[in-house]
């Protein structure tokens, strides 16, 4: 049993790095389903999908927010056709939005409104607004995305 123990923390406290090595998540999601080929990357130009291949439809965690606001986040997301089938599962920091959706390699031709995210319902608005925008650059839900700042202090998520 000693043994075992001490097998299991000698590398954690004498090799640098791995006891602060980052899990690794996301290798379904990173990994498209058999018969998908993507192109390689070139330096600094996002990958994209070869042509006459169907692309695929993935379900992942976008990100996690209040509570509430991932089920408004998610609702308004499938009303624009940017996902579909959005769950939530609460935590302790709030609710994990969980989407369907396919991944997008390069910008659309025009910008898709996602949501606003009102004063009047969540405090900070424009950072979730960020948040939200810069988790789905994060995941390939979009490629760009801005914060539309309007007549009263809301913000409204363009995508691309």
């Amino acid at each position: 049993m000693r043994s075992v123990l001490l097998a299991a923390l000698v590398p954690a406290v004498f090799v640098p790095g791995v006891a602060h090595a980052e899990p690794v998540s996301g290798i379904s999601a990173a990994v498209p389903p058999v018969g998908v080929a993507q192109a390689a990357p070139v330096s600094g130009i996002a990958s994209a999908p070869v042509a006459g291949v169907a692309s695929f439809s993935m379900t992942d965690i976008l990100g996690t927010y209040g509570f509430g606001r991932a089920a408004t986040i998610g609702a308004a997301g499938e009303a624009a056709g940017v996902w579909s089938a959005p769950t939530t599962h609460t935590g302790f920091g709030g609710e994990d939005l969980v989407i369907t959706y396919t991944p997008s390699f390069s910008p659309a031709a025009t910008e898709r409104t996602v949501y606003t995210a009102r004063y009047n319902e969540v405090t900070y608005p424009q950072a979730e607004c960020e948040r939200v925008g810069a988790d789905g650059v994060a995941k390939h839900v979009w490629v760009s995305y801005r914060c539309r700042s309007g007549i009263a202090p809301s913000y409204t998520l363009l995508v691309r």
